[in-house]
């Protein structure tokens, strides 16, 4: 930023994320490949029908694509409302302001959303009692800004995975994170359904970016037993 000179310091967050967070990870979910995407699709719909109906306050479900986003929908919706459940998708008739007033309004509804979801929605209360990561948000290496950064980097002789792609992940990651803690007396779960964070060596910049830094692992055998939900 260009500020050299300015002095920096460090604020202790005024919530109790020890106390009113819990964070579970998901590590039996296969990671996506060309031959597999259905499989993974399918497992992915498991867990976010399971996490979702466990968790009776509001549920933001964020994905990093749209095609994934619809899929999972497709295989969920009607699950949801045979549950009672309002379901809200971006992309479908209301705006963002709208979405998040009616999830606002609902105080139990399950909101997929995408990009811009990530970021900026504030709905403090049992109204948002869970986020659910389906993905880690890499960005999509073959968009042109993307590219053209990366090119950059390698030109100077560095990584761009590590200098470029990683750190702006771990931020974004972060940012979804923080839709579930608005207010001093929030409390909520953190699902990340992407099992990465444990498999990879980088996965544990993910796990250090929580502000509540114990997880539990969860399977499709254990999670009936292990998983809790605050509402």
């Amino acid at each position: 930023m260009g500020a050299e000179q300015a002095r920096g310091a460090v604020v202790q967050s005024p919530f109790d994320y020890e106390r009113n967070m819990r964070v579970y990870v998901a590590t039996d979910i296969p990671l996506p490949s060309v031959n597999e995407a259905k499989l993974a699709i399918d497992a992915l719909a498991d867990w976010v029908r399971f996490c979702c109906l466990r968790c009776a306050g509001g549920n933001l479900v964020l994905f990093t694509s749209y095609t994934d986003m619809r899929q999972v929908a497709t295989l969920l919706e009607q699950d949801f409302l045979a549950e009672g459940r309002p379901f809200l998708m971006q992309g479908a008739d209301l705006s963002r302001t709208d979405l998040t007033n009616a999830m606002r309004s609902h105080g139990n509804a399950i909101l997929f959303g995408t990009e811009s979801f990530w970021t900026g929605i504030d709905v403090p209360g049992d109204s948002l009692a869970q986020v659910v990561i389906t993905r880690l948000p890499f960005e999509i290496p073959s968009h042109p800004i993307q590219e053209a950064r990366a090119e950059h980097i390698r030109e100077a002789g560095g990584n761009p995975f590590n200098e470029l792609t990683l750190p702006d992940a771990v931020v974004k990651f972060r940012q979804g994170i923080g839709r579930l803690i608005r207010t001093a007396r929030d409390r909520g779960i953190v699902t990340v359904l992407d099992s990465r964070v444990v498999a990879k060596p980088y996965g544990q910049l993910f796990l250090a970016a929580l502000p509540q830094q114990r997880h539990t692992r969860l399977t499709q055998a254990n999670r009936e037993e292990l998983f809790r939900s605050f509402v």
